[in-house]
């Protein structure tokens, strides 16, 4: 019973400490952050969520190298407008990246890691 009791309080934390995004800072307005979801049976997916703390639309144009074992084995580019005061979040209603040369497990391990290497932030009209 205990053992129960132990792991139905331990499994909510783990799972909610596993959505977490990475704050990766904020320029001209905007934040932005990631992570990586691990769903069964397909690839992992790197999440961006990017958000809008500013009175004006923005453009934003952003590369992402993604680090294996200390070397860029793969780079993803994001180039996309948001709306003063909207997010946008990953799968739900954002930018995700599936990598073609780096496994889950090798994510998993700490061996790969992303890095916003060029971020480009300029006030500009959403259409």
């Amino acid at each position: 019973m205990r053992r129960l009791l132990l792991l139905l309080f331990v499994l909510p934390t783990t799972l909610h400490a596993q959505s977490k995004f990475i704050q990766k800072g904020e320029q001209n307005g905007v934040e932005m952050a990631y992570r990586w979801n691990h769903p069964v049976g397909k690839p992992s997916e790197l999440l961006l969520k990017l958000k809008n703390n500013s009175q004006e639309d923005k453009h934003v144009d952003l590369v992402i190298d993604l680090y294996y074992q200390g070397l860029t084995v793969e780079s993803f580019e994001a180039d996309t407008c948001i709306k003063a005061g909207q997010a946008m979040n990953g799968k739900l209603n954002g930018i995700y990246f599936v990598p073609e040369r780096v496994t889950t497990e090798q994510i998993k391990s700490g061996d790969a890691e992303a890095e916003l290497t060029r971020t480009v932030i300029n006030t500009a009209a959403c259409p």
